[in-house]
């Protein structure tokens, strides 16, 4: 004789009202760093020059690297956003924020395939890493930093 499945028993549903559900604090953790990315791949998107035919530079060669280490926004808006990433996702979760930065770093360069005037490069994920670990030694110095016996590194 087949026996009765047990049904599940649901959850309860949450008693706050859904604007204020829609505000918890996981939600608003994280805004800043999805809106920044988005942001940031849109001013990619755009194209002031107009459009080109796709174009990308594959080459990693010493010399390319050296061009794309001039690239301060790169560096500086990575970082900022390795740091909202890290407040988004908390510490322990690091490495996912510095996964999803090198990713809308990625997707920079995607959206900058068709723009006239920008050149595409996988060497431009060089300084992208490097903001990478720039916003993550700023989190972890400011954690050590607020630290009673403020330690470093350790």
């Amino acid at each position: 004789m087949p026996q009765k499945k047990k049904k599940k028993a649901r959850a309860a549903r949450d008693p706050r009202s859904y604007w204020k559900q829609a505000l918890d604090l996981n939600v608003m953790r994280r805004l800043p760093f999805w809106l920044l990315a988005v942001l940031t791949l849109m001013i990619a998107y755009r194209a002031p020059y107009g459009r080109r035919p796709a174009e990308f530079d594959w080459d990693i060669s010493w010399e390319s690297i050296e061009w794309s280490l001039y690239k301060p926004l790169h560096i500086v808006t990575c970082a900022l956003l390795m740091v909202l990433g890290i407040v988004a996702y908390k510490w322990k979760h690091w490495w996912l924020a510095a996964l999803l930065t090198m990713l809308i770093g990625l997707g920079w360069e995607i959206a900058q395939t068709t723009v006239a005037g920008h050149n595409p490069r996988l060497a431009d994920l060089v300084p992208d890493f490097l903001g990478v670990v720039l916003g993550w030694l700023i989190v972890e110095g400011l954690r050590h930093a607020m630290k009673p016996d403020d330690y470093i590194f350790g």
